[in-house]
């Protein structure tokens, strides 16, 4: 039982990281291309967007099952558009911030997300479906059961924190 544990805790906060920081890397990139400057991306000091690793795990929930590229392409375009928005308002509505805008952007929708984004999400989570979810599989199975174990406990340690003094700085 622990074993099957460890394992999959560790999958579920290794995608959760690698995810994030595919999001923070996602953005710094579009910022340095748009406006040739390094922009550190996330309201985390960490470079992951917990937002990326949130709609990966959404997207998981709702795609379960192994499909074809086109249809988890379509189809993450869809939700993830759906997610930006309405986490764009959440967001704003707790922290009394807007933590982005797609104003400059074309396709703009209601200025919190884009046509562009979300076929760029959708990119991305084939991405994810086809590389990082069977690269977490191998991983979890090919690493010692302690160290798959340690490395989620150290991982979640570290969002966590980071997560409670982002959000605290962020509050103020």
């Amino acid at each position: 039982m622990k074993k099957d544990f460890s394992r999959t805790f560790f999958r579920y906060v290794f995608e959760f990281t690698a995810a994030g920081l595919a999001g923070w890397i996602y953005e710094v990139v579009t910022v340095w291309i748009m406006f040739r400057r390094f922009e550190n991306r996330g309201m985390l000091h960490l470079p992951i967007i917990p937002i990326y690793a949130f709609g990966a795990f959404i997207l998981l929930a709702i795609l379960r099952k192994k499909r074809h590229p086109l249809f988890i392409f379509a189809a993450a375009t869809v939700i993830t558009t759906v997610f930006e928005l309405g986490a764009s308002y959440l967001l704003e509505f707790i922290f009394h911030k807007q933590f982005w805008t797609y104003k400059t952007w074309y396709f703009s929708i209601l200025d919190r997300s884009s046509l562009i984004s979300s076929a760029i999400f959708g990119i991305m989570a084939v991405a994810y479906f086809y590389m990082l979810h069977p690269l977490s599989k191998k991983l979890s199975e090919r690493l010692p059961e302690p160290v798959c174990f340690g490395a989620g406990l150290f991982l979640t340690a570290g969002i966590l924190t980071d997560s409670v003094i982002s959000a605290a700085e962020n509050l103020r």
